[in-house]
C-alpha cells in the first residue's frame, strides 16, 4: 500500500531529493530518549496519509491528533541535518515516513542540536554597511521584528544568533525561510544591493546585503579573514 501511494504521488510532486543518513555511533542525543512503539509509527504513518490526502485534494493544512485547529501552508517536513529527526505531530521523532512517502523535506535544527553548538544553522544573513555602527540596532529590530511577525512559525524556526564580526553583522537562523524573509525586509527597508546563495539542493542559504553595490570590495578582504578562520560557515562547509 504505502508503495503505491509513494507511486501516485510521484506523479504530483517534484521530488526533491534527500540523503537521510543514520547518527553515528558515538551520537549520544537518543541516549535517554524514549523508541516509539510499532503502534506509535502507525499512528504517525495513518496521519501522514491523511496528510498528504488533504494536500492532494488541494487542502493547504496540517492537523494534528492534540489540536484539531488548521495550519495553513504547512506543506512541508522539517528534518533536523544532525540527529536526522523529523518534526512531525507537533514534536521531534525518529524518521519513520520519508522514506515510505513523496514529501518536501527542508532543514531545521531540533531544540537540543541547536543548543549544544551556536554554529548551528541553516540560513544566514551577512551586513556589509560602512554605517553599520549607526544602524546596527535597527537592523537587530528589524530581524526580530521579521522573526515574530513570521505566518504559522513552529517554535523551532528562530533566529539562533546575531554577531558582529569584522565590520559585518551576522543573523543566523534555522530555517531559509526565515533568512530569505529578513533579507528582503532589509532590502525593503534599507535598499541598497542583495544576493541570496543557494548550497546542497536548496537547504540552506546565505544572504548577502550591501549598503552599496559597490562596496563589495571595500569588505571583500574582511571576509576572506573570517572565511580562513572558519567563522560564518555552514556545517558542510566546515567539513571542507
Amino acid at each position: 500500500m504505502a508503495r503505491r501511494k509513494k507511486d501516485m504521488m510521484d506523479e504530483e510532486w517534484e521530488e526533491k531529493d534527500q540523503e537521510m543518513n543514520e547518527p553515528s555511533e558515538d551520537e549520544d542525543y537518543d541516549a535517554d530518549a524514549k523508541e516509539p512503539d510499532d503502534e506509535e509509527i502507525e499512528e504517525d504513518i495513518l496521519e501522514l496519509e491523511e496528510i498528504e490526502a488533504k494536500l492532494e485534494s488541494g487542502e493547504a493544512f496540517f492537523t494534528t491528533s492534540d489540536d484539531r485547529s488548521l495550519l495553513p501552508k504547512a506543506r512541508i517536513v522539517y528534518s533536523c541535518p544532525r540527529c536526522r529527526r523529523i518534526f512531525f505531530n507537533n514534536r521531534w521523532v525518529k524518521d519513520n515516513i520519508t522514506d515510505l512517502f513523496t514529501v518536501r523535506t527542508e532543514l531545521a535544527y531540533c531544540d537540543r542540536c541547536t543548543s549544544k553548538a551556536v554554529d548551528n544553522f541553516v540560513g544566514s544573513i551577512e551586513i556589509y554597511d560602512k554605517k553599520l555602527k549607526e544602524r546596527k540596532d535597527e537592523f537587530v529590530r528589524l530581524a526580530h521584528e521579521v522573526e515574530a511577525e513570521l505566518e504559522n512559525r513552529p517554535p523551532f524556526e528562530k533566529i539562533i544568533n546575531i554577531v558582529e564580526k569584522n565590520d559585518i553583522l551576522f543573523i543566523f537562523t534555522n530555517t531559509t525561510r526565515l533568512a530569505m524573509e529578513i533579507g528582503r525586509r532589509i532590502r525593503s527597508e534599507f535598499h541598497g544591493g542583495v544576493q541570496y546563495e543557494w548550497f546542497d539542493r536548496n537547504q540552506y542559504l546565505r544572504v548577502k546585503w550591501y549598503d552599496e553595490v559597490h562596496n563589495k570590495e571595500y569588505f571583500k578582504e574582511r571576509i576572506r579573514a573570517l572565511k580562513e578562520r572558519r567563522f560564518g560557515l555552514f556545517a558542510f562547509e566546515d567539513e571542507e
